[in-house]
């Protein structure tokens, strides 16, 4: 079998089924807007998800408008391919004090997550504090850090810039 036979099943038809109305999800609303080479991985995934034997269905939460065992009974191969559904508790005294946020509510709200655009963060501050030393630990501090006058040039929303 030759390599190009096994990059691509000229048989082989995906449905792509997305809770959110656009596709992308993670490089879309969990990459740093700061971060253009990264976000650039979209233009692949649009060569793959224009093909003619891809399709997408944006709004369709699994669980709620189409089951496991519906899709099982349509499809011959069903892969569930999911990030954190919501922010895990930390279950410390606090966290539910106003003007605390999850690092995954506000890269939300700064990307433009449909369900954090309401996420009203209070910046009106000279100070911070982050939880955690990853990779979106460090994006919020940068993004926190970085002049407003840069991110203009990026996709970070209107609403997240005006506050920054």
């Amino acid at each position: 079998m030759e390599d190009k036979d096994r990059e691509q099943h000229p048989q082989a038809h995906v449905d792509i089924y997305e809770k959110q109305p656009v596709p992308f999800g993670l490089v879309r609303f969990g990459v740093a807007p700061d971060h253009p080479e990264v976000k650039n991985v979209i233009n692949t995934f649009t060569q793959t998800a224009h093909s003619g034997r891809c399709a997408f269905w944006g709004n369709v939460e699994v669980g709620r408008d189409v089951t496991v065992p519906e899709l099982q009974e349509a499809y011959h191969a069903v892969v569930l391919s999911y990030g954190a559904e919501d922010h895990r508790a930390l279950e410390i005294p606090g966290e539910e004090l106003p003007g605390v946020c999850s690092a995954r509510a506000f890269v939300g709200w700064y990307n433009g997550l449909p369900e954090n655009q309401e996420l009203e963060p209070d910046l009106s501050c000279d100070t911070a504090v982050i939880l955690g030393q990853g990779n979106v630990a460090l994006d919020v501090a940068r993004i926190l850090l970085t002049p407003p006058e840069h991110l203009e040039r990026t996709d970070i929303t209107k609403a997240a810039l005006g506050v920054l």
